[in-house]
Order: structure tokens, then C-alpha cells, then sequence
């Protein structure tokens, strides 16, 4: 390749074959071309200022940039060859990268699922960023790529490997990738967008993809938007969260959020966060095994998801044994929870706006708590249809408990309801229930 620079002939060749390891091929003389900078991978100068590119179809591959495991920061090549590129294949490898990489719209970045790993140290722990306000970003791809978060950075905060806080986004896809943290120093997340105020979003999909040990697996932040629903149509499903403090949090002014059969496991905060102004979001078909303050935790703003029709769906959700932990939903104005297994040392928390909510079909045990369900100032719920159970607790009070003068009008029946002492369910200040054709373990009706 240096010879190539270097040429200064009469008459120059058509074409020239590039032997350098890992940038061979041929490369064509473009004579109408006097601009394209000298980027090694696809298109070399000479000294006369000669254009020669790169002849190939399909991906770039970053080695021929210079991207190399030898390479002490890959960052520069690599963005290099992002620039350079519409789709980029990095080769099987580990990498040291202490430069982060901007990213543009139109752009694919691709690896071997499980044979490409990024090493982030240093004061590095961000992989792929963009920050442009101005910049929209379009038609976007991070696929196959593994990373180790070993930053020395003192850092708390939402950035991570893959962090977009600026633009408006649309069309992006995450998957198959995978992301271990483990800088003592470096609290970061694995994902992080961000929609600023005047900017959209739409179409976003991360999936499949595995985290260990981040602040947040993923983050959707668009809080106090003064337009809401700005973001839109966002899928976070079959991604693998491990002890990270959040493992998915959606927080902020969206419209259609679905976050489908994940595994959440030890993740020390929240497994799942709704918060903002959600609208038409659904929790469905998610595991959970371990600890966590709170499996999920509803906290949305004024009203919750439900101000238009009915609010979030959450289905099809279970623990994996007993979960250390509760399940609190605060302002799930208009919610329905049905069909879910959650069994846990926790209750079902309700509180805020969580008015008109319907709980259906569920199987709702405490293996610790004194109560299963705790209500309080929320009325007009439903509960039917659900087996509901603290069997296992000497020391029970009341397997329901309802409090406040806003808890009224809530009504349950054709439950299951098994208790080991105490009673069955209560109300005080001011709470009011119906409660009809409900039965114990055995199917004996429940006089209360």
C-alpha cells in the first residue's frame, strides 16, 4: 500500500493488487476522482494525487482500516472505517478500544455473535455514540458484538458501550450482542437513548442481547416532554439481564412500548421500570429469578398509561422459584395484569393513580408478608379470578388489605384466597370493598 502512495509513473495501471495481511485486494484507478481522502481501507492516494478504490461488494471489513487486535485503541481505525462505510464487519477478535466511535445514519456494524469483543479501559467506556442535536439518524444496525467494561473512569451515569443522546432516532436495531461490566469504578449502562425535547423516535428494537453487571441493562429516558408521545414504538424482547441495578427501564413520554420475554435476574433496583407518560405499553411473557427491590415497578406520572382507553397490558409473566422482592405499580391508571405468575417475599403494592385497574386470572403468593395485597388510596380495581395466597406466613394479618378514603368501590370475586391465620381481607380509613364468591383452597365459599 505504501508502495501505491508512492507511485509516480507515466502512465499509471488500471488496477493494482494490495498484498499488506488483512487489507489485500484489488484496487481501480478512479481518474475522475480528485477529493476522496486517503482512507487505507477503501481508497488510497498517491503521491500525484491519483484515486485508487477499493474493488469489493457487500461490507467493509474494519481490518482492512487498520482495525487489528495488536491495535492498543481501535477507536480511530474504526471510525475510520465507520466513516467510510455503510456496513462494517469487524473480524473475530479481541479489541482494545479507548476512543469511542460517532456513529451516522445508513449505517450497519457488524460482528460473529460471541467471537468479537471490545475492551473498554482506560477513561473509555462508551463504544458507539452521537450526540448531534442537528443530526437526524436513520436505518441503523449494531449486531454481533461483545464488550468487556473494564473503564477506570470514577463514572455514575446513563452512558454506555451503545449511547445515543442528541438526535431524533429512528429505525435502529440492537441484537445478539453481549456486555459484561466489571470496572468497580465505571457504573454505566449497556444502552442508553435519549430523546430531547423537539426530537422523535420511532422504531426501536433491541433484542437478544445479554448484560452482566451494568447501572442499567436499557434505558429509554424522554421525561417532561412538553409534547408527549414524541417516542414511539419501541420493543425491548428475549434480552438477558444479570445483576445489573435496573434491568430495563422505559421512562418517559412513549407511545407503544412492549417489553416481551426477557430474563431479569439479581437486579438489585428494578427488573422492569414503566415511568412517564407511557401510553399503549405491555409487559408480557417476562421471567424473573432472584432479588430485586421491586420485580417491576409502574412508576408513571399523573394519570399513568391509561388517559386514552385501556392502559398498559401486563401478561404471561412469572418468577422462577420465589423472588426476593415486591410488585409495585403506582398511577397504572386503566392497567390490566392478567394471567401472570408472581411468587415473592414482597406484595402487590398498589398506590397514586392505579385507579380502574383490573387484576385477572393471576396467582399472587407472599411467602413472608403479613398481607398479599396492599391498597392504598385507590379505588374502582377489580380483582377476579386470581389465586392469591400467604399460606406459608404464621404471623398473617389480612391476605388483602385496602387503606385510605380514596380505596372505594373495589370489588373481588371468584378468587381463591388462601391464608394461614388472620383473616381474609380489611379496610381502614374509610376503604370500602365488595368482596362475593370467593373460596378457599379446599372451594368452600369465604364468608366475609
Amino acid at each position: 500500500m505504501n508502495q501505491l502512495r508512492s507511485l509516480r509513473v507515466a502512465a499509471a495501471p488500471d488496477s493494482i493488487y494490495i498484498t499488506d495481511p488483512g487489507k489485500e485486494g484489488v484496487f481501480r484507478l478512479e481518474s475522475t476522482d480528485t477529493k476522496s481522502p486517503d482512507n487505507t481501507g477503501t481508497t488510497v492516494v498517491t503521491v500525484d494525487g491519483l484515486r485508487y478504490k477499493r474493488d469489493f461488494v457487500g461490507a467493509a471489513n474494519a481490518s482492512w482500516f487498520g482495525v487489528s487486535p495488536e491495535d492498543n485503541d481501535i477507536g480511530p481505525e474504526l471510525q475510520n472505517a465507520v466513516n467510510s462505510s455503510n456496513e462494517v464487519i469487524i473480524p473475530d477478535g479481541e479489541y482494545t478500544q479507548l476512543t469511542k466511535v460517532i456513529i451516522h445514519s445508513n449505517l450497519a456494524i457488524r460482528g460473529n455473535p460471541g467471537r468479537v469483543k471490545l475492551k473498554l479501559t482506560g477513561d473509555n467506556y462508551i463504544s458507539f455514540q452521537n450526540y448531534w442535536l442537528e443530526q437526524n439518524l436513520e436505518n441503523i444496525t449494531i449486531e454481533g458484538i461483545d464488550w468487556l467494561v473494564a473503564s477506570t473512569a470514577h463514572v455514575d451515569g446513563s452512558y454506555g458501550p451503545i449511547t445515543f443522546d442528541g438526535p431524533s432516532v429512528k429505525n435502529l436495531l440492537v441484537q445478539n450482542c453481549h456486555s459484561v461490566h466489571t470496572s468497580p469504578t465505571a457504573r454505566v449502562n449497556f444502552f442508553f437513548l435519549k430523546v430531547q425535547p423537539g426530537k422523535v423516535t420511532d422504531n426501536i428494537v433491541v433484542t437478544k442481547n445479554s448484560v452482566t453487571g451494568a447501572r442499567m441493562g436499557v434505558e429509554f429516558l424522554s421525561q417532561r416532554q412538553p409534547v408527549p408521545y414524541l417516542g414511539k414504538n419501541i420493543t425491548v424482547s428475549e434480552n438477558y439481564m444479570d445483576n445489573c441495578g435496573f434491568g430495563i427501564s422505559i421512562a418517559g413520554s412513549f407511545v407503544n412500548a412492549a417489553v416481551d420475554n426477557n430474563y431479569l435476574k439479581n437486579c438489585p433496583t428494578y427488573g422492569v421500570e414503566f415511568a412517564g407518560w407511557l401510553h399503549s405499553s405491555r409487559l408480557a411473557n417476562n421471567r424473573f429469578e432472584g432479588s430485586f427491590a421491586a420485580m417491576f415497578s409502574g412508576n408513571w406520572e399523573n394519570d399513568g398509561d391509561g388517559t386514552v382507553g385501556e392502559g398498559t397490558r401486563m401478561y404471561g409473566n412469572s418468577t422462577v422459584g420465589t423472588c426476593n422482592g415486591k410488585w409495585e405499580i403506582r398511577n397504572g391508571f386503566n392497567m390490566i395484569m392478567e394471567n401472570n405468575y408472581i411468587n415473592m417475599t414482597g406484595v402487590l403494592a398498589l398506590s397514586g393513580s392505579t385507579n380502574n385497574a383490573q387484576f385477572v386470572g393471576n396467582t399472587l403468593i407472599s411467602t413472608t408478608q403479613n398481607k398479599v395485597i396492599e391498597i392504598n388510596d385507590v379505588g374502582n380495581l377489580r380483582f377476579a379470578n386470581n389465586y392469591i395466597s400467604n399460606e406459608s406466613v404464621p404471623n398473617n394479618w389480612f391476605v388483602i388489605w385496602m387503606n385510605g378514603g380514596a380505596a372505594t368501590n373495589n370489588s373481588f370475586y371468584n378468587n381463591t384466597i388462601v391464608k394461614s391465620s388472620g383473616n381474609y381481607i380489611g379496610a381502614g380509613n374509610g376503604a370500602s370493598y365488595s368482596f362475593y364468591n370467593n373460596a378457599d383452597r379446599n372451594g368452600a365459599m369465604i364468608n366475609q
